[in-house]
């Protein structure tokens, strides 16, 4: 059985036609090894030529370090020993990150002292924003689908389906948990559709749809249109609109709040026959603003 030796350092060497470029690889592999110790083995053939381990090396280099440890595998024939070479490079290319499981993890390990943005981990709101897609699909039965639809003379952005488990709208609307998660998806589509046009010098502000059900405490579509505007720093207007009759199927409404800012995102949180957004896009439409329509899921 091949054992793991302790060397030194100089007593191996890198291929020299190694087609891997690690500049940028290095630093990170070097805080790996300071934090949690040389886990892995370079892996050499009988005469110290590296066959896999290269970044490793040069990180311990950078590290100060004398001795490392090696895998000789002697076994293996010159044709062998440079097939391995590119094969272990390769065939890693192949894995892929489950982005929600990944982003869960790293939500726990941001309670310890260990900062994954060491090891090349992207922590920040963008890497946040683009894992909330995929935990509502898992968390909500949700089916991610931004789509554009035309409804008479309106047309607006759905982000998301109703999946196969069925699980009913109101209990998705009903948890507070669901809030960030579901801001964080409409700033990333938003982001990317309106890019640097989306900010307060470009005159936009964010509203939702009326209350109607829910008079007052919490109201799912105005804590995520809220959350929204925050993380883009926009204005928000909460209550903008009041339904005159709320028992009625076809109630009429009111703009009671007026935006100053002549381009209005509208958000609801979902779509059934579409009469509310519609009608309060037209109070809009008639005041002279601009509206860009964005709802969260077409049931």
């Amino acid at each position: 059985m091949t054992k793991i030796e302790w060397v030194s350092l100089d007593a191996i060497h890198p291929y020299e036609k190694n087609p891997r470029i690690n500049t940028d690889a290095i630093p990170k592999v070097a805080a790996s090894i300071r934090q949690f110790g040389f886990l892995s083995p370079i892996i050499v053939d009988g005469d110290g030529l590296i066959l896999a381990g290269h970044t490793r090396a040069e990180a311990a280099r950078s590290l100060g370090l004398s001795k490392v440890p090696v895998l000789y595998a002697r076994d293996l024939t010159a044709e062998q020993a440079r097939a391995y070479r590119l094969a272990d490079n390769k065939v890693a290319e192949y894995a892929k990150w489950d982005v929600s499981l990944l982003a869960e993890e790293l939500s726990d390990l941001s309670a310890f002292d260990v900062n994954m943005s060491d090891f090349g981990f992207d922590t920040s709101e963008l890497f946040k924003r683009r894992a909330a897609w995929s935990h509502l699909e898992k968390r909500c039965d949700l089916k991610r689908r931004v789509k554009q639809h035309l409804h008479g003379d309106m047309s607006y952005t759905t982000l998301f389906e109703t999946g196969k488990r069925g699980i009913p709208i109101a209990e998705i609307k009903e948890d507070s948990g669901n809030v960030e998660p579901f801001s964080d998806c409409l700033v990333d589509y938003l982001m990317g559709a309106l890019g640097a046009k989306l900010s307060k010098a470009c005159d936009w502000c964010m509203l939702t749809t009326p209350r109607r059900r829910h008079k007052s405490g919490f109201h799912f579509s105005t804590a995520v249109t809220e959350a929204a505007a925050s993380k883009l720093g926009l204005p928000f207007y909460e209550d903008a609109f009041r339904a005159e009759d709320r028992n009625r199927l076809e109630p009429t409404f009111e703009l009671v709040s007026a935006p100053a800012q002549r381009n209005v995102l509208l958000v609801d949180d979902i779509i059934t026959t579409g009469s509310t957004i519609r009608a309060c896009r037209q109070l809009l439409v008639d005041a002279g603003h601009v509206v860009l329509s964005v709802i969260a899921i077409k049931n």
